[in-house]
């Protein structure tokens, strides 16, 4: 049954690339700055089961990617309301990329969103205040590497925990206490 846990959290992740409404395509990030988390909600925008990496695109002006830059280290927080399911991936942080194709590839929309004259997170005036860049982005690909995950289902008569490791290029589990 570990295996089956295991592989069901990847066919979840698969799903969430191309179902927009799969509650796994949005999740939180957490990292760290000044000893203290940082959490944000990303989307998922990459997955790959082989070597269990999550890929998300920010603002290389964000203070996920100054946090990411002191502490690659990250965890990563997926949860699906209808089933009941938690899922914790501890990860690092494997590739930092400014990619012009990947850019030209966004819709112009979301384009938009890596264009701001200023960071994430300056204070402005007013919303009328943003303004955008014409030429230049700051676009950019995270890539995260799960070192552990741990598997959470709340079920009755007993609910379901267990955990995964990995080590080398394999993955060893065990059930937890819920």
């Amino acid at each position: 049954m570990l295996n089956t846990l295991l592989d069901r959290c990847k066919e979840e992740w698969q799903l969430a690339l191309t179902q927009r409404k799969h509650p796994y395509r949005f999740f939180v990030l957490g990292t760290v700055a000044n000893s203290r988390p940082e959490l944000r909600t990303v989307v998922l925008r990459g997955y790959n089961p082989d070597s269990m990496e999550f890929t998300i695109y920010t603002d290389a002006r964000s203070s996920k990617v100054s946090s990411l830059n002191k502490n690659e280290s990250v965890e990563i927080l997926f949860y699906n309301p209808e089933k009941l399911t938690q899922v914790r991936v501890q990860a690092q942080c494997v590739l930092k990329e400014q990619n012009d194709v990947l850019f030209n590839e966004q819709a112009l929309a979301s384009q938009k969103d890596y264009t701001t004259n200023l960071a994430p997170g300056s204070p402005i005036d007013s919303v009328s205040s943003v303004s955008f860049l014409n030429e230049e982005h700051h676009f950019l690909k995270l890539v995260f590497q799960a070192t552990q995950l741990e598997y959470l289902e709340l079920k009755r008569p007993v609910h379901i925990r267990a955990l995964f490791k990995k080590a080398k290029e394999n993955w060893t589990g065990e059930f937890r206490t819920p």
